[in-house]
């Protein structure tokens, strides 16, 4: 039976700031929660984490900072999910929990399965790394996770933004959430940070890296939707480029420079990318910020603004230089900043690029895929080769901190390079990271052992089990 405790208690204290002056600020913790597995970040690896965890047995809690699941899938508008499949679109990598929740939104008109995905007007006309895509109803995201961690027993609690958590002898005893009825503390076994930029493992001292680990930190983009495109006219236009051999044609990139050197397009994206919505509306990627530190709300705040200034901007430039789109519209944008990169910890292991390239096999793998490794700079996008067609692997003991012996990270503040958590920050990805990462949780559990100490085949075998695609 589940163990939630309810205490209203104004006697203990959270220090969570200071003032300049030196005195600190205190709040009252009015609520406290028990739990054996608390998950902090509702995003796709949060989902699969919370979802997976309770599924096996774990009592588990899922603290959300916004209003909705999805994370960047759903607050961040960022459609369709990244290919999930070989180069080629023929088999699908990433499965298990993912594949469930495609298939349930698939089975309510609210998903393309990424093995019937084609390259076109869905796929932004890009074959390259765009085969085995997942275009989706944001919508039907929301409803559908949210039965799925009801189905399975999750608490789910939103609104809830993780400020700080307690550590003794290596272990997190306790995490603390800023809410609107005051600070709530939350006590559990066994946590797992699915923050993106890793907040719990920072404030528990785990090692980390950010960004390329010298200063530098990868473009932050803002999404955001049009109405009112003329698909059949974008598909002739394509078709016909294709035919010429025109690349530069077909993403509008000769307009682009003009409208560039006429101030009428400030922004140093090169190409247009539009990607259809299953409602007819288009998901469009060409608003973009450099240098942003996503762990700064001030410049967060500023690139925000800046991103839907430069969205205005960009309907202005497709209305007057694409066909299909003279009479689209501005439909919404984004209320969070597609950061790409922040955290990363250091873990037991650490995926190296040298890993990614050549294939390297673990005796731990969790999930593998094939997706693209490209680091976005300031002007242009740069693509890392492999060496294989083949595709990579992630071991378990990346998802595992140093110094935190209670602790696993999953998502975008996982440990990988650069160059690979490039690659596996999209979402397919991270809700294969999140599925291992509950499962393990859950497991740990069970045997009574650290998540440090877990067999790692009794996880494999489970994972298998669960549909995961881990081929011998």
């Amino acid at each position: 039976m589940r163990r939630i405790s309810l205490i209203i208690a104004a006697v203990s204290a959270l220090v969570f700031g200071s003032c300049n002056n030196g005195k600190q600020v205190k709040l009252p913790v009015t609520r406290t929660f028990e739990c054996d597995v608390l998950v902090v970040g509702g995003g796709p690896a949060g989902i699969g984490a919370a979802v997976c965890a309770a599924r096996h047995g774990a009592n588990t809690i899922l603290a959300e900072r916004g209003g909705c699941l999805g994370g960047m899938a759903t607050a961040g508008l960022v459609a369709p999910f990244m290919s999930s499949t070989t180069p080629d679109g023929q088999t699908m990598l990433i499965r298990g929990f993912y594949e469930e929740l495609v298939n349930r939104m698939e089975a309510q008109g609210g998903a393309i399965h990424p093995l019937k995905a084609q390259i076109g007007s869905f796929s932004a006309y890009r074959d390259k790394g765009h085969h085995g895509l997942t275009t989706f109803d944001y919508e039907c995201l929301k409803r559908t996770t949210e039965e799925m961690c009801k189905e399975a027993g999750v608490e789910l609690l939103y609104n809830a933004l993780f400020v700080r958590c307690d550590k003794h002898r290596g272990r997190i005893t306790a995490a603390y959430f800023a809410t609107k009825a005051g600070i709530w503390k939350i006590v559990a076994n066994t946590y797992i940070d699915c923050t993106g930029d890793g907040d719990v493992a920072y404030s528990a001292g785990a090692p980390y890296v950010y960004g390329d680990g010298e200063g530098d930190i990868q473009a932050s983009s803002l999404f955001f939707v049009v109405r009112g495109v003329d698909w059949k006219a974008m598909d002739a236009h394509d078709a016909a480029c294709r035919k010429a051999g025109d690349f530069e044609g077909q993403f509008y990139m000769r307009e682009i420079l003009a409208a560039r050197e006429a101030g009428e397009f400030p922004m140093w994206r090169q190409k247009i990318a539009l990607f259809q919505n299953l409602d007819g509306t288009a998901t469009v990627n060409m608003a973009q910020s450099d240098g942003v530190d996503g762990l700064d709300p001030k410049q967060v705040s500023d690139a925000l603004t800046e991103g839907r200034e430069q969205a205005a901007i960009v309907v202005k430039f497709l209305r007057k230089y694409v066909k299909g789109c003279e009479n689209c519209e501005l439909a919404s944008t984004a209320e969070q900043l597609g950061v790409r990169e922040t955290r990363r910890i250091v873990g037991e292991y650490t995926v190296t690029t040298e890993d990614a390239k050549n294939s390297v096999r673990y005796p731990d793998p969790v999930f593998c895929c094939a997706n693209h490794m490209d680091i976005h700079r300031k002007g242009y996008v740069e693509y890392v080769a492999r060496n294989t067609n083949d595709p990579y692997w992630f071991p378990y003991r990346a998802l595992l901190p140093k110094k935190v012996d209670n602790l696993l990270c999953a998502g975008r503040c996982a440990a990988a390079e650069r160059p690979v958590m490039a690659a596996i920050r999209v979402i397919p990805p991270c809700f294969a990271m999140g599925q291992a990462a509950g499962t393990a949780a859950a497991l740990a559990l069970k045997a009574g052992v650290r998540p440090k100490d877990l067999n790692p085949t009794a996880l494999v075998t489970t994972l298998r089990e669960d549909g995961v695609y881990l081929p011998e």
